[in-house]
């Protein structure tokens, strides 16, 4: 994360995704510090750990990849739906730019705020009571926070006009959120961070250099 945030600032690259994104340097070492504060207190919260040896590589690198293809695929006709402009970073500055940005974001959407409520509403509060079950809500909640936001702004904006649309496209950001929560809990960090890298290397690097 910190060296692909180095390497396309040291390259300079000027995109309105670099610019609007909180990967500055000052978000992004604090998600590093707190991600690794998350990353000790997950063991104790039910989430394997990333080197967990009852975790095959099928399950933390095989079942990612396939989930995160068929997302991708998923993107690339809903943006074909949608008839969106390109809004991706140029080839090659997209490859630092998304490697760090999909690994921030998993640090910042999932694993700090998953772990650290289920650690202290279960383990704190409940004294390690109805852990499954907190973790149920926690990843519920944790998991509208980007659709309801997403699909507000594209209302605001007037990309969304159909209802109906809308709504789908609500629960398909609902999954994108759900399915690497999901895998993180079963599978280990790792295992989600695998998925988002699958999904923006298609959808982020590859596709744009194939359509537009």
């Amino acid at each position: 994360m910190l060296l692909g945030k180095a390497v396309w600032t040291y390259l300079g690259v000027d995109h309105f995704i670099v610019e609007n994104w909180a990967g500055t340097w000052e978000a992004i070492i604090p998600a590093a510090v707190f991600g690794f504060i998350a990353m000790k207190l997950a063991g104790k919260t039910g989430f394997p750990d990333i080197r967990d040896e009852k975790i095959s590589n099928k399950e933390r690198f095989l079942y990612p990849v396939l989930l995160g293809i068929a997302f991708a695929i998923i993107e690339i006709l809903v943006g074909l739906a949608m008839n969106l402009p390109n809004i991706h970073v140029p080839f090659p500055f997209s490859i630092p730019v998304y490697l760090s940005g999909g690994i921030f974001l998993e640090i910042i959407y999932h694993l700090i705020p998953i772990v650290f409520l289920v650690w202290f509403i279960s383990n704190v509060l409940l004294k390690g009571k109805l852990q499954d079950e907190v973790f149920v809500v926690v990843a519920v909640l944790a998991s509208l926070w980007e659709p309801v936001t997403q699909i507000m702004g594209m209302y605001r904006m007037g990309i969304l006009t159909s209802t109906v649309f809308g709504a789908g496209l609500f629960i398909f950001i609902f999954a994108g959120n759900l399915i690497p929560i999901t895998l993180f809990r079963k599978y280990g960090f790792l295992a989600p961070v695998v998925w988002r890298l699958t999904d923006y290397s298609l959808w982020h690097v590859i596709w744009p250099m194939i359509y537009y």
